[in-house]
């Protein structure tokens, strides 16, 4: 359909016309009881102001933009149909011009029609009505996803109810019934293992997996058949990474980072391992959640170690990390609420929510849970060991990168310092100098504006602007054993230089100043003595020739002997000129500073140290993220000493506090009155009230993403958001039925897979009625089975499963999925680097790790066929398939073809393919043959690999000469529609 971003697309505005008078009270309640709804409901979610959603440039939730319009022309001209575009659009007439995208109801479109018939009254004083929107209504509050789960009765009395083999066939049937409608036929036994396999495990089966079921005519054979996939290891790696996507994983920060701020995740993948575990033992998802949210509060699992479960916490933890706490906490928000129970809490930062019944409140309930925990800098260990051999080499790599980072970091320590010294008193200077720029036109570039005198002299001298803010701030210090003198002297004005100067010179050549004898430094003190200085200036000129030049032939090997020591006291080295050398940067012993130690003060550091520490810190951060050797720690939260109530923040600024809001749970969703959380943070109280089996959202939400992943779609069309805006799902009953299933099952997600892959329905086929497809073209209702397209982890792994050489390890480190040498180790392990997301991934629609995202987009570009066709894993991957036995040992042609049909395709290959692909490999063998030089010699120098071997990971050589005809074959069979798609 050819339409343009709606409405109203605006560009070209008109006046605005005024209301030329005030609507009577029954316009009033027209307005606000039928005209509202219709535009909350179906416009605001793209077209408000307040919202900052602008589609188009159009807004419509104040008159004055509506009258105005955007690129098209008014929304709305009071009284003029024709004229007004909001009508258009909602009436869907305009081929060009169609909004919201699914029609509104025709009595919704009547009561638009009828209000700009009526000169589209606007109540007196309402403003933007978003502001007045709310979805703290009764109506809000009895959507229908909030109400309890009441368990449904099994639907009776059906015609041809025998075709049910569980209660999940009677509820299907009972719907499909009611439109007219019958479930499509079985599929045939390899197309059943095939969709089997890719859904509990994902990757094909072997051909001898597929003979073994096809033949297998017992009755249990299918059964059999899903219990061994739930019994799998693979089972949690391909569950595991749908949860991974609701949990929005990364092993990076993210591109919203700042300065201080590390941008590796080392340990993310424990967090990854965790779930992959957790969903292999069948932990009950009830407990699932608790873990994720309060593993700390829960008791040890083993005795003596820490706890592996404390890995759970790395849910909280993986999140993009932003300069603003704030913007933390709030994506911590986000992705509970989401993840958990569906619901989009984060909307309502700045106001009440505008479609659901959560309050700011709400928010800010949950804010101060989250304001009330922090990552500590030291991560407990998790899971065994490495090998002492590897863990010994591991630590003199940390060692020796320690002993690096200190060295650096006490270097350039001393170089600033030393920066100073050589330039004492340009320093000092630089302080006296104003810091009011003269004036200049607004209009003037900010290049060619005049700096203040300060400004100048620090740009002319070259001074650096951390050490002078270092310097002024000791050398006000009247109580300074090195500043304090030339702080007590600056005090002095002129006049009063001649008489009391000399005194005070006087006392501080004795080591002690001032009727509290403060102590001098003993450079300091030998500086004065005898010294008479006529001024300020002269005291400057005092200490950089006395005091900063006595330590200039000590600095650099003090710094190297401080920067491995535990003290300032170092042979040869003075303890005043120890003391001189701290300044103006201050310097700490450093002998036992470990990583950690750095990492807990980078913060605090000036910003050329900070560079410098951060960079060991990346460094170090890769060490743990790559060495095998590194231990697995846990990336855990815990409760601050004392937990805090957050206030709300007016209009979400920071800056702008209102009310203090006890920690608890959220409102509409607390029908036994809302209790303050007590125990630490409440992030365990928090977790119970979403684990509650009472709790409405947590068993449907979870539900509905497991049919999803078995069927292609969900009951209901939003997975993470079953609010208001959310569509009523065609099957609620079977939904609650599953949902009070669930539960009474114990939580299980294995009984949950068992029941459904265990229904006849699950069974049927993608045959499609075109009279069916008039009735329901969105397979609503069920009726087939949805033909889907593999994501990216099932087709990555697809092809390793191929070769009959995938890696089958389980957990550790991620690994490298985009370059050379190639891993065969699942997808599942794959590094993702939120802020800069590898292409190949991004081309196969891999989630979005900004956020929580349980359902991926799918789209079908040509980089997904030049992968398949280009890659040289894909070429490393058709090499091996051809190498596999059944291909090599094959005696005839077509053998060689069955053989790659059954290995790609999971299926033996029709009379007429064998022909066809016959054909294609005698044509292919021609060409390549009449073609071998030219293609050579047009090659040679291009391709770094022609003619030579890669080495991939597992130590194999990999020829990288032009395919073969039976190689190119494979390579045409893999990006067929047939090996992208599930039937």
């Amino acid at each position: 359909m050819n339409y343009r971003p709606f409405v109203l697309s605006c560009i070209i505005s008109v006046p605005a016309l005024a209301q030329t008078a005030d609507p009577t009270p029954e316009q009033t309640k027209f307005f606000t009881d039928k005209v509202l709804p219709v535009l909350a409901e179906n416009c605001f979610r793209c077209h408000s102001a307040e919202g900052g959603k602008d589609k188009g440039g159009l807004t419509l939730d104040t008159r004055d933009a509506m009258l105005k319009g955007g690129e098209t022309g008014a929304a709305v001209v009071p009284g003029d149909l024709e004229k007004s575009l909001l009508i258009k659009a909602v009436g869907h007439k305009d081929p060009d011009l169609k909004m919201p995208k699914e029609p509104l109801e025709p009595g919704q479109v009547a009561t638009l029609t009828e209000w700009v018939k009526m000169g589209a009254p606007w109540p007196k004083g309402l403003g933007s009505i978003k502001s007045k929107l709310s979805g703290l209504t009764d109506k809000a509050r009895q959507h229908w996803a909030y109400q309890a789960v009441r368990k449904p009765e099994v639907p009776t009395g059906l015609k041809n109810s025998q075709w049910a083999k569980t209660p999940v066939d009677m509820f299907i049937l009972k719907k499909n019934q009611e439109v007219g409608i019958l479930p499509s036929p079985d599929a045939d036994r390899p197309t059943l293992i095939r969709r089997m396999y890719y859904d509990l495990v994902g990757f094909p089966p072997t051909p001898a997996e597929t003979d073994a079921f096809v033949l297998d005519k017992s009755p249990d054979a299918y059964a059999q058949l899903v219990d061994r996939l739930l019994a799998s290891p693979a089972y949690g790696e391909r569950w595991g990474r749908f949860w991974l996507d609701t949990a929005r994983y990364s092993d990076t920060a993210g591109s919203n980072v700042n300065g201080n701020q590390e941008y590796r995740f080392p340990h993310a993948w424990t967090y990854r391992d965790w779930v992959i575990n957790a969903i292999n033992k069948d932990m009950p998802y009830d407990h699932f959640i608790i873990h994720q949210l309060a593993s700390d509060f829960l008791p040890k699992t083993q005795q003596g170690s820490d706890d592996e479960n404390l890995a759970a916490l790395g849910f909280l933890t993986v999140g993009e990390r932003f300069g603003n706490q704030n913007d933390v906490i709030n994506e911590r928000i986000d992705t509970i609420s989401k993840a958990f129970i569906a619901q989009t809490v984060s909307c309502a930062r700045c106001h009440d929510h505008m479609f659901d019944p959560i309050t700011q409140k709400d928010y800010y309930a949950m804010h101060g849970i989250l304001s009330s925990i922090t990552e500590p800098k030291e991560r407990p260990q998790v899971g065994m060991l490495p090998p002492q051999k590897e863990l010994d080499a591991f630590i003199k790599s940390r060692d020796e990168l320690e002993k690096t980072v200190r060295t650096d970091y006490y270097r350039l320590l001393g170089k600033i310092n030393e920066d100073f010294r050589l330039k004492s008193q340009l320093y000092l200077e630089a302080l006296t100098l104003s810091r009011v720029a003269p004036e200049f036109k607004p209009e003037t570039p900010v290049r060619q504006r005049p700096l203040s005198p300060f400004g100048e002299f620090v740009r002319n001298k070259k001074l650096d602007d951390e050490t002078i803010r270092q310097v002024e701030r000791r050398v006000s210090r009247r109580e300074d054993a090195i500043f304090g003198p030339m702080a007590r002297l600056a005090e002095l004005s002129p006049g009063e230089w001649d008489d009391k100067a000399a005194p005070l010179i006087a006392q501080i050549s004795t080591g002690f100043m001032g009727k509290d004898k403060k102590r001098v430094n003993a450079i300091v003190a030998a500086a004065f003595k005898g010294a008479k200085p006529r001024n300020i200036r002269d005291v400057w000129a005092l200490y950089d020739s006395k005091v900063f030049a006595a330590v200039a032939r000590v600095s650099l090997d003090w710094l190297d002997e401080v920067a491995n020591n535990s003290s300032l006291a170092v042979k040869g080295v003075t303890d005043a000129q120890a003391e001189v050398l701290q300044f103006p940067m201050d310097i700490k012993p450093g002998g036992g500073l470990s990583m950690n130690d750095f990492r807990a003060m980078v913060d605090r550091l000036p910003n050329r140290l900070q560079g410098a520490v951060q960079g060991g810190l990346a460094r170090y951060n890769e060490l743990l993220l790559t060495h095998p050797g590194a231990p697995a720690h846990a990336m855990i939260v815990t409760d601050k000493p004392k937990a805090v109530d957050s206030p709300v923040f007016i209009r979400g600024q920071a800056n702008s506090k209102g009310e203090i809001v006890p920690r608890r749970f959220l409102e509409f969703l607390s029908p036994g009155g809302m209790q303050p959380f007590k125990m630490g943070s409440g992030r365990y109280e928090l977790a119970m009230h979403i684990a509650n089996k009472d709790n409405p959202l947590t068993a449907r939400v979870a539900v509905n993403r497991i049919w999803m992943h078995h069927f292609g779609e969900p009951f209901v069309a939003t997975p993470d958001d079953f609010g208001n805006n959310s569509e009523k799902p065609v099957h609620q009953e079977l939904l609650d039925y599953l949902s009070a299933t669930f539960v009474e099952g114990g939580w299980s997600m294995k009984k949950m897979h068992r029941l459904i892959c265990n229904s006849h329905i699950y069974m049927a086929s993608s045959h499609t009625r075109p009279e069916y497809e008039d009735l329901d073209p969105r397979n609503r209702y069920f009726w087939r089975a949805n033909v889907r397209k593999l994501d990216f982890e099932a087709m990555r792994d697809s092809l390793l499963a191929m070769t009959g050489k995938m890696d089958r390890a389980i957990g550790g480190k991620p690994i490298n999925m985009t370059d050379e040498p190639y891993s065969y180790r699942r997808s599942v392990y794959g590094y993702v680097d939120r802020g800069n997301l590898p292409e190949l991934l991004a081309h196969f629609d891999f989630a979005n790790p900004e956020m929580s995202n349980s359902r991926r987009n799918q789209s079908l570009v040509p980089q997904q066929a030049l992968f398949l066709m280009n890659s040289p894993m894909t070429v490393d991957i058709v090499r091996r398939i051809c190498d596999r036995p059944e291909f090599a040992r094959a005696q005839s042609d077509a053998s060689r073809i069955g053989a790659l049909y059954r290995i790609i395709l999971q299926r033996n290959p029709v009379q007429s393919e064998i022909a066809a692909a016959l054909a294609f490999v005698k044509i292919e063998a021609q060409d390549s043959e009449a073609n071998n030089f030219d293609y050579k010699a047009r090659f040679k120098n291009r391709n770094r690999n022609n003619g030579r071997a890669a080495i991939t990971n597992d130590g194999l050589m990999v020829a990288r000469n032009p395919l073969n005809a039976w190689q190119t074959f494979a390579q045409a069979l893999l990006f067929s529609n047939e090996a992208a798609y599930v039937n």
